[in-house]
């Protein structure tokens, strides 16, 4: 019986097991997060060509047997290349991984202590027989990438868990969000609006990483489960208060957020340095089928809301395009913001992580940058959303300011890429600056704690 447990366990491992091929060569670290928090380095060293990885997928499949759309994380490969770049890049199954430099080393490290170790006794001997043969100049623990630069020659030798955490939140995020601020002559009184999602198996999950700051994004893996609508288009106008207006769209969702904070020597500058690097990938919409949302509903639930979960918004790296629009003698204007994603290549949308995991991730890494959660559709894609806004009754013949937010980042393939946030502020002008610019409100409250 033993045996045969024996046998079976290793055949329920080698389900576990994934193959890769490396274009290149370089210094690789492969992690994937695991699902009870934490990560597993799945392969370290000078690596190139074919290379066999024993994944954390039967753990993950075991904790996300749903039938709501989801997808597993898939492993990170994080590499340094001998003209001194490093790149980073999700590793998926059946696809050749190019190990090409994406930023110069320089640009992104931070000073850092000298890490805490624990050499083993081949490692100190190996670091002995360098030093005397001088074959190298960097401390104990790291190894030589080129002329100026010490890479940490093996991940284990490190003492504690902040060079490398994941953990796994479930929270409501906003999906879609309208503030309106207007008043005195300028009242916005009644708005139009018509926002939906449908999200089917065709969507595709992304890892969206900062690497000290700068945001990257490379494509995951596409969800499995059953398809989401919800549609919001009140039959009625809606009326604003004394011309003030908050609606807010949000769906709840698991995603996992991961640190790696890279420990690096410079050899020129004789210091130690560290390249903080966070990632998120959503795991799954724990919502499924056809949901039709009216005003009837708002705060009825956490679906539809005239206040923001407890969300925080990039407040860097965004880019807001600012609209001017002048309303008709009866004071109306169509089409203020009307933006339809799908059916044609890759396209992109962004949602802001929730309070609980923000607040996590920066008290492990400050300062990390401007991180969201990212969804993109297939081409031909069954998956869409739409993100309409009329004003109906304004003041006549008047300017107003429509800001929308967007965000530029970069494909670790190929170009950059523009990226909607379905949040739009509309305001009348009055102030210096129009509210939420750059900031999106990351302080709203949420209801439970008091308004």
């Amino acid at each position: 019986m033993l045996s045969t447990s024996a046998i079976g366990m290793a055949a329920t491992d080698f389900l576990s097991v994934e193959r890769t091929y490396l274009q290149g060569d370089a210094k690789v670290f492969i992690f994937q997060p695991s699902p009870g928090g934490g990560v597993k380095i799945l392969k370290q060293g000078h690596l190139s060509g074919s290379v066999t990885l024993r994944t954390e997928g039967k753990k993950w499949n075991e904790v996300m047997s749903t039938e709501n759309l989801h997808t597993l994380p898939t492993p990170l490969a994080i590499y340094f290349t001998k003209d001194g770049k490093i790149g980073v890049k999700s590793v998926q199954p059946g696809k050749p991984l190019e190990l090409r430099g994406m930023f110069p080393i320089e640009e992104v490290t931070e000073p850092s202590t000298k890490p805490r170790m624990r050499l083993p006794v081949t490692a100190r001997v190996k670091y002995k027989v360098r030093s005397l043969l001088g074959t190298s100049s960097c401390p104990r623990g790291y190894e030589e990438l080129n002329a100026r630069y010490c890479i940490i020659e093996n991940w284990e030798y490190l003492k504690d868990s902040y060079y490398a955490d994941s953990e796994t939140f479930t929270e409501w995020i906003p999906f879609m969000g309208l503030k309106v601020r207007t008043e005195g002559y300028k009242k916005i009184g009644i708005l139009g609006i018509a926002w939906g999602i449908q999200l089917t198996t065709s969507t595709k999950s992304m890892w969206s990483l900062s690497v000290d700051g700068i945001p990257v994004l490379d494509f995951g893996s596409s969800y499995s489960g059953s398809t989401l609508k919800v549609s919001y288009a009140p039959e009625q106008e809606i009326a604003t208060e004394n011309g003030y207006l908050d609606r807010y769209l949000n769906l709840p969702l698991k995603y996992v957020v991961v640190i790696y904070n890279i420990p690096v020597y410079d050899k020129w500058r004789k210091e130690y340095t560290s390249i903080p690097i966070a990632g998120v990938y959503p795991l799954e919409i724990m919502m499924s089928g056809y949901h039709t949302v009216g005003e009837s509903d708002l705060n009825r639930g956490r679906l539809l809301t005239d206040y923001l979960p407890s969300s925080h918004f990039p407040t860097s790296n965004i880019g807001t395009k600012l609209k001017v629009v002048r309303t008709t003698s009866e004071g109306i204007y169509d089409n203020i913001v009307f933006d339809f994603q799908g059916s044609s290549g890759y396209r992109f949308y962004s949602t802001p992580l929730g309070g609980s995991a923000a607040n996590w991730l920066w008290s492990k890494l400050p300062g990390v940058g401007a991180l969201s959660i990212t969804f993109s559709y297939l081409s031909a894609s069954q998956s869409v959303t739409t993100y309409r806004i009329d004003i109906g009754e304004g003041a006549p013949n008047q300017l107003y300011y429509v800001s929308i937010l967007k965000r530029d980042l970069e494909l670790t393939s190929s170009n950059n890429v523009e990226m909607a946030m379905y949040f739009t502020t509309i305001d009348d002008g009055q102030d210096s600056l129009p509210p939420c610019i750059g900031n999106f409100c990351p302080n709203s409250l949420d209801p439970d704690r008091g308004r």
